[in-house]
């Protein structure tokens, strides 16, 4: 994603001579229309974030081709080539993370501000890419609004593709001249080698941890590698061919990007094989350099087009913070906003281009006092300090806010006792009283309660994905003699608090079989990969030999049904994971137990990006973090399973009425906010429901001595 820059032909190892290639331009043009459209219209352009792909083959080759031309000898050459790379890309990198900063601190919300300064800083030193691979691929994660930064995960990539690509073509140029064989063959040997080794990473990684697999430098080496191999061949490109077949060679190289980005979509395996067509398309298009009448030369060569070329860069910089930050200024982001950042996207990336790229970059030349190296360094530290300042401050914020019971308490003195978290849905509070209200508290605070969840997750209590759910933790919680089991994926986790405040008080010994994401029905479900889908569906039969043998008084479980079993469709999938629910909830109840089944929550995520942030972003309009009921009540099947049994050992137990009226379902309910993120209950409030949980599990358990301790 470099900037423009005189491009080495297509000429053996050696040729200094270096032509500028308009097509390549076009290109960039290209791969950086696919992603902005892509960003701002994804419905239009559902695979366009494979002009990713595309800028990261033509940095292969532009960089092998220099390389090839001028290859380095000594460190020193390493050193100086790593300097030009930070005068022609950090300037911009730096004002663009620099503006972003600025724009957090004024229009997002607090709650926000902790991990995007985190992400600032990882956007600094370009690593941004490894940071999102480890701390985004959660699915608990899965809710956080993507931040100012997220688009330098590319940009991190080709940082490190730019810091070790020399050395090993420096190495390579080595071994030939102390083999006594020429540089282009040995050249080419190698880098096919590091394409082969990455490419089949790359696939054995989608298959395997998709999540990763998608931001690793590992994975996307091949690609780069790719351009390179174009640039080896050197000389040999040079063979004589007919221009009509390197048009149509071209023609297919364009229809393979092409044909990519409207079919392709983010929920295919990416990058893995699935990458090889449209990066095969730009291999294949930069290798025809076609300069044929009735080749894409012309429609890629325009200048319009090598407009959008030449600025390409900063207007892959610029696009994605402005598209994140400005929607927190104006109430509806339609087309008409989508298009005036469009438009000033545009002028900022050719006023960048102008005077930071090009202007700055000679200043840099030519001072005495700032030179490359102090820049990079200066300015890191600049960025560093700031992005730090946002991180430290959020922490303070965090540190001041999470005495939840403090804030309960100014919660209560505001709306009085009977008002406050679910009582305000109830007739002991005033009709409306305590909702959609302007609160001079909430309970706990919007920055506190992203983090405000159930301790079984810090107890390390639930089977996870990242490891194929191989590990299968049971965690007990209480010694007492009545036995009782709280089974489910995140969404039995969110009742844990309300559950664990039960067995405290009737003296109850609490077991938890946990796990995320799987529905405990014993089928296979749609997961990224084999490992994940067997993991899953051999679950369920874990658990059942698990509670036969532990002979429970009482199972309780709850589950979001988020993936359909193989072979189905979201729809038919619901029929067949009720019927498999119904299967296991029988099982359940011959080891003697009785089964409670707790309908599934509402779902935010429907409408929201998550409640704290909406919580922290309209304290004056609470209203905007409620939701349809339709909209916002799931499918569940579990909940169905129960319904329809005849078996009388299950029952069915639905708290919506806490969390609901009869058209509206509510982020904050009397002056608490109910969900930690865009679907589960947070702890406060979950904990809260304990009352109203024991009166409804008594009326279906009036037999059971359960509550006898009471």
């Amino acid at each position: 994603m470099s900037s423009a820059q005189p491009i080495a032909g297509l000429s053996a190892p050696g040729r200094k001579k270096s032509v500028f290639r308009s097509d390549i331009q076009g290109l960039r043009a290209l791969a950086v229309g696919l992603v902005v459209i892509y960003h701002f219209w994804p419905k239009v352009l559902p695979g366009g974030f494979i002009g990713v792909d595309v800028f990261f083959v033509i940095s292969g080759f532009l960089i092998t081709s220099h390389l090839l031309t001028k290859p380095p000898r000594r460190i020193r050459d390493i050193g100086q080539f790593w300097m030009r790379r930070v005068k022609r890309l950090l300037p911009a990198s730096f004002l663009v993370v620099l503006i972003s900063l600025l724009g957090v601190w004024l229009l997002a919300p607090e709650t926000l501000w902790q991990d995007w300064g985190l992400q600032a800083i990882a956007s600094t030193f370009y690593f941004q890419n490894w940071f999102l691979a480890t701390s985004k691929v959660d699915y608990l994660a899965e809710a956080d609004a993507p931040s100012p930064f997220q688009h330098f995960w590319s940009l991190s990539t080709e940082e490190q593709f730019y810091l070790v690509w020399p050395i090993l073509i420096g190495l390579l140029v080595l071994l030939a001249i102390r083999w006594g064989r020429k540089t282009q063959p040995v050249a080419l040997s190698g880098i096919a080698f590091i394409f082969a080794v990455s490419l089949g990473y790359s696939v054995y990684a989608t298959a395997t941890d998709p999540g990763v697999a998608y931001f690793s430098t590992f994975t996307r080496g091949w690609e780069f590698a790719a351009g390179a191999l174009v640039a080896a061949l050197g000389a040999r490109a040079h063979a004589p061919k007919s221009d009509v077949l390197s048009a149509v060679a071209a023609w297919v190289g364009l229809g393979a990007i092409v044909i990519s980005a409207l079919t392709f979509t983010g929920e295919m395996p990416f990058p893995g094989a699935l990458a090889l067509l449209p990066v095969a398309g730009t291999a294949l298009l930069i290798l025809a350099h076609a300069k044929h009448s009735a080749s894409p030369k012309s429609l890629l060569g325009n200048k319009v087009v090598r407009l959008v070329g030449d600025n390409s860069y900063a207007i892959y910089l610029w696009h994605w913070p402005l598209l994140i930050l400005l929607p927190y200024t104006v109430t509806d982001f339609g087309n008409t906003a989508r298009l005036l950042t469009l438009a000033l996207t545009v002028a900022l990336a050719v006023w960048t281009q102008v005077f930071v790229e090009t202007k700055f970059r000679t200043f840099i030349d030519t001072s005495k006092s700032m030179s490359a190296p102090r820049f990079l360094v200066v300015g890191s530290a600049v960025l560093a300090m700031i992005a730090g300042g946002l991180y430290t401050t959020s922490g303070q914020v965090m540190k001041d806010s999470m005495d939840i019971s403090a804030s309960i308490q100014r919660v209560e003195e505001s709306l009085g006792r009977a008002c406050v978290g679910p009582n305000a849905l109830t007739a002991k509070c005033p009709a409306g009283g305590g909702i959609d209200e302007q609160f001079e508290s909430l309970a706990p605070a919007p920055l506190a309660a992203k983090n405000d969840r159930p301790k079984v997750y810090a107890d390390d209590c639930l089977a996870r994905e990242g490891e194929n759910f191989a590990d299968r933790p049971i965690c007990r919680y209480g010694e007492g003699d009545l036995k009782v089991a709280l089974v489910g994926n995140s969404h039995a986790v969110q009742w844990f608090p309300a559950v664990e405040s039960l067995a405290g008080r009737h003296g109850w010994s609490l077991d938890t079989y946990l796990i995320s994401r799987c529905a405990v029905n014993g089928t296979r479900q749609m997961f990224e990969n084999e490992g994940k889908i067997e993991g899953c569906a051999d679950y369920e039969p874990w658990v059942s030999e698990q509670l036969s043998a532990q002979r429970y008084d009482l199972i309780i479980a709850s589950s979001r049904q988020s993936l359909s079993p193989e072979g189905y469709s979201s729809e038919t999938g619901m029929d067949a994971s009720r019927r498999a629910f119904s299967s296991t909830l029988d099982s359940w109840t011959r080891t003697g137990a009785e089964v409670v089944v707790i309908a599934d929550t509402p779902f935010p995520g429907a409408t929201l990006e998550n409640v704290p942030d909406c919580a922290a972003d309209n304290l004056d309009q609470l209203s905007k973090c409620s939701g349809n009921k339709m909209d916002w009540l799931p499918a569940d099947p579990l909940a169905d399973a129960a319904k329809l049994t005849a078996n009388d050992r299950v029952n069915l137990i639905d708290m919506n009425d806490y969390l609901c009226s009869e058209e509206v379902c509510y982020g904050i309910i009397g002056g608490m906010i109910a969900f930690w993120d865009h679907s589960h209950l947070s702890n406060t409030y979950a904990h809260a429901l304990s009352p109203m949980l024991e009166q409804k599990l008594q009326s279906k358990l009036s037999k059971s001595d359960l509550f006898a301790s009471d």
